[in-house]
């Protein structure tokens, strides 16, 4: 892993601790996220702790803005997309239109697309980069009360498993992380800071394509 270690959508939960993870192993870590008061804090946060951080403000939905708080967070090392599934409405799938369907797509997919085009060619270049595309359980698994959710997630995990499959061999690794369970402090498997420390593992090993969080066998039993 080289250069700035940059989290989009670090939220106060699981963006925080990947933050703090990667930060704590040397890397300067730049943070994106909408809310640009609560970012400032918590890079203000880590800096306190000794780690480099910087607050670079965007809504994922806007490229041009998303690709500014990238160029400001520096040359990316280590690119982790971790915007969750709450992050727009959810509709279940006998509720799902078009327009919500579209809308999902456009932050989850959309959003992950031109982030990634962004900084690819530069690790491509320099023969070194990592990708880590966070994904849910609904990625996998058909959750029908995650209808417009699932579509995107599904499409995204199938996009960055085929970029991997692009990039093979050229010096930049492509894996992704699905959650399939939930996040939360103390939480014998969710807690966030356990779940960074395997990120940071993936990252550290680019022959291993994916990283599942949770056990999707028993999601498809509760879905039934």
């Amino acid at each position: 892993m080289t250069n700035t270690v940059v989290v989009v959508g670090a939220g106060p939960g699981l963006g925080l601790a990947l933050a703090r993870r990667f930060g704590a192993e040397g890397h300067p870590v730049g943070l994106i996220a909408r809310d640009g008061a609560r970012l400032e804090s918590d890079a203000a946060t880590l800096r306190a702790a000794g780690i480099r951080a910087t607050a670079c403000p965007a809504d994922v939905r806007d490229e041009a803005g998303l690709r500014a708080a990238l160029d400001t967070a520096g040359p990316v090392g280590v690119l982790i997309w971790a915007i969750g599934p709450g992050s727009a409405p959810i509709t279940p799938a006998g509720e799902v239109t078009s327009e919500r369907a579209f809308a999902q797509v456009a932050l989850h997919v959309g959003g992950a697309v031109t982030a990634v085009g962004h900084v690819l060619p530069g690790m491509l270049a320099r023969g070194a980069g990592t990708v880590l595309i966070t994904t849910g359980a609904s990625s996998v698994v058909p959750v029908p009360v995650l209808g417009d959710v699932g579509i995107a997630m599904a499409g995204l995990r199938n996009w960055a498993l085929g970029l991997r499959a692009a990039v093979a061999g050229r010096g930049v690794h492509v894996a992704t992380v699905t959650i399939a369970t939930l996040l939360a402090a103390g939480h014998p498997v969710g807690d966030p800071d356990a779940v960074a420390s395997r990120f940071l593992a993936l990252a550290r090993a680019p022959e291993r394509a994916e990283e599942v969080v949770g056990d999707l066998d028993e999601v498809r039993r509760l879905v039934g």
